[in-house]
Order: C-alpha cells, then structure tokens, then sequence
C-alpha cells in the first residue's frame, strides 16, 4: 500500500472545505473514525492522478485518515487461475483495504476516452463474489488529463460502479483539465483545484454518515429517470446513484413506456420539464411504482429514496 496520510491537529478558516460542514453531530461521529483508500488507474511513477489523490489525503480533517493504494503488482484477472490457485495476495490485500476503508477515492486517467487498463482490472479483482467490498461503498471520482478533464473515462467508471451499487458522491466533479499546467512536477500547484479536492472530500463525509446512519433498502430493479434533456437526466442520475440506486434513463415518453414494459423498475424519477402529455403517458405506464416529479435534478436522488423508503415501510 502507499503513504498513509491523517490530519488531527489542523484546523481550517470557516468556509474552507470542511470548515462548515464538520460542525454536524453526525459527521463528527463519523470523522471520528474514518478511513479512506484512494486508487489510481495510472502506474506511472509521475503520474497526476496518483499526485492528485496524494493532494485530495494531504489535508483531512480531524479524526480522517488516507491511504493510496499501489495496483503495480496486481495481476490481470483470469478465472480459470482464480478457480485453481485462488485469489493472489496483492488482490487479497487490495480488497481487505477496501473493505476496510469507509469510503474509496477514485482517480481516473483517460486512455483512449475510456478508463484504463489497470482502473477495471482492479475493478474486476475488487467486484468478485457476493463478498464483494465494493458493494454499496461510499464514494467519489475524481481524475486529471488533457482537454476534458477526463470527463469521459468519469462517465465510464460510474458505470462500471453502479453494477456494485456505489453510492457516488454527485457533485462536485473534479476533472483536471490541461494537467501538465495544474502541477509542478507531482506536486498539484493550483489553489482551485485544491478547493475542489476540499469540498469533494466534505461531501464524500456526508455520504459516508449517509449510509452510516439509514438502513440500506434491497431494491429490486433500477430507478428509471424520463428527462427533458440529457443534461438533467445526467444531473438526476447522479444524484440518485449517490444513494446507491442503478438508474436507467429515457428522454421520451416512448422510450420510457418501452422500458418499463421490458426491464425491472422500483421507481420513476420524471423531470417536470418534460412536457404535460408525456409525464401523463410516463405515469399512466408506471401506475404500480412509486413516481416523483423533480424542479431540481439535484434533489432527485432524496426524493426517490424517500418514496421507495415509504413504498416498501422501511421509511
């Protein structure tokens, strides 16, 4: 495993990073004792998204502690070796920190506008059998490249989660765009960045206190979301994902008829900017599951946890 970093003695200005969001009862319990891995897709020596892992663990609040983990000596996952040797000890050592951990910290490249081939092979070792230590895991994604910020392989990585059911943190996402101009050598050299890094760190706490404190539903089925535009229906997924939740989405009422007509579906996130017909049409076809409407995309994943939280009475 790599360097192993914690903050108990710093304390930061009020409105920097954690400096507000610390003060709740529930993320002081759960600071009290956390602890995040942070995994990189690159095994470059000087890679930037190693170095801005090292950045987002240099200054954890209190009671916080982040530890990089190495895949360099993790090998391609095969089956049939699995099957006769079983699993080989750097996975077994990759998968008891993620167990371990409360929350993981991805830092995707972007190779080929997709994640890695170190990035899913770790995946692939870590989302192995019913023991998986991803399942349900709190986290976030974070990634430094060229003109995108590595927009691309984020998109991709979630998805490649969600077959676990990360519960992913939203927003902020943090994409490093130009990133030979963001470091000086592996060392992250940009202030904005560093704020981000701070609030994405904060939100990953509320998540992890999140699924500390509500007791996890097995949903049966995905929540699909019918939006008005690809943009929104983005922002609503994500949201929802953050609760650990798969999501399907449509952007037309026959799309959506289609898929709740073939696929298994708990609920229905509809965009109230979806024109009137149509979210009649969405509601006529969803009439045995629970439908919320959302103003704000943001809002989505609460809102449809709630329902299907009083849906199946465990609300």
């Amino acid at each position: 495993m790599g360097p192993r970093s914690g903050n108990d003695s710093k304390t930061r200005g009020v409105g920097a990073g954690w400096g507000i969001a610390w003060r709740t009862q529930g993320l002081m319990n759960t600071m009290a004792n956390t602890h995040l891995i942070g995994i990189s897709g690159s095994l470059r020596s000087g890679s930037y998204n190693t170095a801005l892992l090292r950045a987002a663990f240099a200054d954890l609040p209190p009671g916080v502690s982040g530890e990089v983990a190495s895949l360099a000596d993790i090998p391609l996952y095969n089956a049939d070796n699995v099957t006769e040797q079983g699993k080989p000890e750097a996975a077994e050592s990759l998968r008891e920190a993620t167990r371990s951990a409360q929350g993981i910290v991805f830092a995707t490249p972007e190779y080929n506008w997709s994640v890695t081939g170190a990035m899913k092979n770790a995946v692939d070792w870590l989302s192995l059998g019913p023991d998986s230590p991803l399942d349900f895991k709190p986290a976030a994604i974070i990634g430094a490249g060229g003109g995108s910020g590595t927009a691309r392989s984020q998109r991709h990585l979630r998805d490649i989660l969600s077959h676990n059911s990360l519960c992913i943190v939203s927003d902020p996402q943090v994409m490093v765009s130009s990133a030979s101009q963001r470091f000086e050598g592996t060392e992250l050299a940009d202030d904005g960045v560093r704020s981000e890094l701070l609030t994405m760190i904060d939100r990953l706490l509320e998540v992890i206190e999140r699924s500390h404190s509500t007791e996890r539903i097995d949903l049966r089925g995905s929540v699909l979301v019918v939006g008005s535009e690809a943009s929104r229906a983005d922002r609503a997924a994500h949201s929802i994902v953050e609760h650990g939740h798969r999501t399907l989405t449509a952007l037309a009422a026959v799309d959506a008829e289609r898929i709740l007509s073939r696929r298994t579906v708990a609920g229905v996130v509809l965009d109230a900017h979806v024109g009137s017909d149509a979210r009649q049409l969405v509601k006529a076809a969803a009439a045995a599951i629970p439908v919320v409407e959302v103003e704000d995309p943001a809002a989505a994943g609460r809102l449809i946890d709630d329902a299907l939280r009083f849906e199946m009475g465990s609300g």
